[in-house]
């Protein structure tokens, strides 16, 4: 009798959670479907889930011809930039900040991760008028760096969290052996923790690239020049330019969007579960 109510909960549970991914997945499938349409066969009642005929030319209006996304592409390569020094950033910092609170004894030493961990409730929105001014006096607006340095710093404290609570994890005595070869703190944090910490700098890279890829409120603060649009700032003005007349580019720019995100996620989601399970081993 329970194994037969086990059974019947087990398929009642998975039911709900295919409906709950279909109704996530349709508004994506929708935009795919629509940037493959044909532009007199997108809006239609009832709509057409199936394209057809078929066809690119949204994508190739979007990449190649129009006058009006003629930006699109140099949107494209400046998300890139500034995802990847993002991610480059954070790494950087959150493992020399994590290493030292997870392994160093000193004065403060709580008081500094708690002051870290509590900036994590403070919402963006709350620093833009601050981090515009700072900018601003660095001369660094419509600049990469005026748009990378931001970035990492949002990401900042989880990444210091997720890696201190990995260390954490690895045994004192490898460092103990370390010393006693003669290894200083600098080989202990770049030759031992390091390499050992890549699942879980793996899932802290995805985690700060789609938030950078993604971002749209401060580079729409802190960009002036139409030339270092992002791509989220510029497929909000191919919006307004095609809003009017065809969603197709408008969907077609936001498929494009979406196409680095998802390989990333395909070909690292193993690392992504893997990172965050190991660190969240200690607490």
């Amino acid at each position: 009798m329970i194994g037969t109510f086990g059974r019947l909960w087990y398929w009642i549970l998975t039911t709900l959670m295919v409906a709950l991914a279909v109704v996530w997945l349709l508004p994506a499938v929708w935009v795919v479907v629509t940037s493959l349409k044909l532009t007199e066969n997108i809006v239609r009642v009832p709509p057409e889930w199936i394209p057809w005929p078929a066809t690119l030319e949204h994508y190739g209006e979007v990449l190649f011809s129009s006058s009006r996304t003629a930006r699109i592409g140099r949107a494209f390569l400046n998300s890139t930039v500034v995802s990847l020094g993002s991610v480059a950033v954070v790494l950087l910092t959150s493992a020399m900040a994590a290493y030292p609170l997870a392994r160093m004894r000193f004065r403060g030493r709580g008081l500094v991760f708690g002051l870290l961990v509590g900036s994590l409730m403070i919402p963006n929105a709350v620093i833009l008028v601050p981090q515009y001014v700072l900018v601003q006096r660095l001369g660094w607006l419509s600049t990469y760096q005026g748009l990378i340095v931001p970035e990492a710093a949002m990401t900042f404290a989880f990444g210091v969290f997720l890696l201190r609570q990995f260390f954490l994890t690895i045994p004192a005595e490898l460092e103990d052996a370390a010393r006693i070869d003669g290894a200083g703190p600098w080989q202990i944090f770049t030759r031992i923790l390091l390499p050992l910490s890549q699942p879980v700098l793996g899932a802290l890279a995805i985690f700060a690239f789609r938030s950078a890829w993604n971002d749209f409120l401060w580079p729409l603060i802190a960009v002036n020049k139409p030339d270092m649009f992002p791509l989220p700032v510029a497929l909000a003005l191919l919006r307004g330019a095609y809003a009017a007349e065809s969603y197709g580019p408008i969907m077609a720019g936001a498929a494009l969007s979406a196409l680095p995100l998802l390989i990333v996620f395909l070909v690292a989601n193993r690392r992504i579960v893997e990172g965050v399970r190991v660190s969240a081993l200690k607490g």
